[in-house]
């Protein structure tokens, strides 16, 4: 029988040192990795470029960097198979990333598969881990964009910044976790270009939420339906309108103070659905 490594694809069927793991999610069928692939770590900047699912009704798309703090081989197998790649990461023991996934219920399946992992004893993600969540719209997440957002960051972040620190306890109940060292909250005072901001807009086509962080299937797919909800309110209510001409110039004197009300009213909009998101939690 000809045996193919689950990492890398190859052939390693006369190869001695494989690791062999039956994979739960598939029906107890068996699954086998090199030696090399049970020890592979890229490096922490390399990008996962594979693209899964399928969405009809929009361009967004999704991934997210899985920080952990162990994993086993079978975690690894298990992870291999949904096409995640480990990555070093000085700060936890691993992090992995995922695939692009396009629309919301691309990932369920992967999610579930994490949890039961963790469940079992396979993956552990201590109090040092995120879940870092990417979002990303093939028509308006792009460079130029990413600047429109950089040149009025603090009026569009700061208060739904303010927002979240009025309690504590609901950040955790939403995300996972309070803000952290390495997902600080945004004043008027933060650098846009600041890598541990809890959002992180450091990336050309993705909006990065650093707050995440994994507890079970169910609570992160909520955060990542979030997480689309505050691209979107960036898109519809400020990037599509930074280069309006039309504007009443009567009430605004210029282009910079017409983009600044629209951040003030994106800025509300995104305070709103994270109050939304507190509530249904």
């Amino acid at each position: 029988m000809r045996i193919n490594c689950t990492g890398c694809g190859q052939d390693i069927t006369n190869r001695t040192n494989n690791v062999k793991v039956n994979l739960n999610r598939r029906g107890g069928r068996a699954a086998y990795m090199c030696a090399e692939c049970a020890a592979r770590m890229m490096g922490y900047t390399i990008e996962n470029s594979v693209r899964t699912g399928s969405e009809k009704v929009n361009k967004f798309t999704y991934s997210f960097e899985l920080e952990t703090s162990f994993t086993d081989d079978k975690a690894r197998i298990e992870l291999y198979a949904d096409k995640f790649i480990p990555t070093s990461d000085c700060t936890v023991n691993v992090e992995y990333k995922t695939p692009i996934y396009r629309g919301l219920n691309a990932p369920s399946k992967q999610l579930v598969t994490i949890e039961n992992l963790i469940n079992n004893n396979h993956m552990r993600i201590g109090n040092e881990c995120g879940t870092h969540c990417h979002v990303g719209e093939e028509n308006y997440i792009n460079p130029e964009t990413i600047g429109y957002l950089k040149r009025f960051y603090n009026s569009l972040f700061t208060p739904l910044s303010d927002a979240m620190l009025e309690n504590h306890a609901d950040i955790k109940k939403v995300f996972g976790r309070d803000f952290e060292h390495w997902a600080q909250p945004v004043t008027m005072n933060s650098y846009a270009d600041t890598h541990e901001n809890f959002i992180n807009l450091q990336h050309d086509y993705t909006v990065e939420y650093r707050i995440c962080m994994f507890k079970n299937a169910k609570q992160y797919q909520a955060v990542m339906r979030l997480c689309k909800e505050f691209t979107a309110i960036l898109i519809n209510n400020f990037i599509m309108h930074f280069n309006d001409t039309d504007y009443d110039r009567s009430r605004y004197s210029s282009a910079r103070e017409y983009r600044l009300h629209k951040a003030q009213v994106t800025a509300n909009k995104l305070v709103k659905a994270y109050r939304k998101a507190v509530t249904n939690a």
